[in-house]
């Protein structure tokens, strides 16, 4: 007898698709209890509104910031 693996579940957007042209919110990122690291990710929210031009940049000020805060004394 052979086992049934059901699909996958598939996403609400394909993977190609903005979902910003879709008119799917984003939602609020998940806390992770290291207060530097919950700043970072709620700073990149509103990313997705910027122009592309300035993704890079903020990627590596993200970056550098969550270094600085998983190095630090009260990081992870």
């Amino acid at each position: 007898m052979s086992e049934h693996n059901p699909e996958p579940e598939q996403p609400d957007t394909p993977p190609d698709v903005d979902p910003a042209e879709t008119g799917q919110e984003f939602d609020e990122p998940e806390r992770t209890g290291v207060e530097e690291v919950d700043d970072v990710l709620a700073d990149l929210q509103g990313l997705q509104d910027r122009p592309v031009e300035e993704h890079p940049g903020a990627f590596e000020r993200a970056h550098e910031r969550l270094r600085q805060a998983l190095d630090g004394p009260s990081g992870v």
